[in-house]
């Protein structure tokens, strides 16, 4: 009786290893990172945060800025020039 509980406690656990690795597509994201993560730049004119990747970059002055869309880019570049 012994061995048929420790069998069944033994099933379980491989049942439960074998379902967290099948939904999981093979990866364990409880040790795993996302990926890289962009970093956040705020816009001068508007002053919202927005990724650096997808931020659109204008020099003016000689120094690079970073906006969120280019009416935002060019309503500061008015207000500097």
């Amino acid at each position: 009786m012994l061995k048929l509980l420790f069998f069944g406690v033994l099933a379980y656990f491989v049942y439960r290893f074998v379902q967290k690795i099948r939904l999981s597509g093979g990866r364990d994201y409880e040790n795993s990172a996302s990926g890289p993560v962009d970093e956040m730049v705020q816009d001068p004119n508007c002053l919202t945060y927005i990724p650096k990747g997808s931020a659109i970059r204008k020099s003016i002055g000689g120094e690079t800025h970073f906006f969120c869309s280019r009416a935002c880019a060019d309503e500061f570049q008015n207000k500097k020039t």
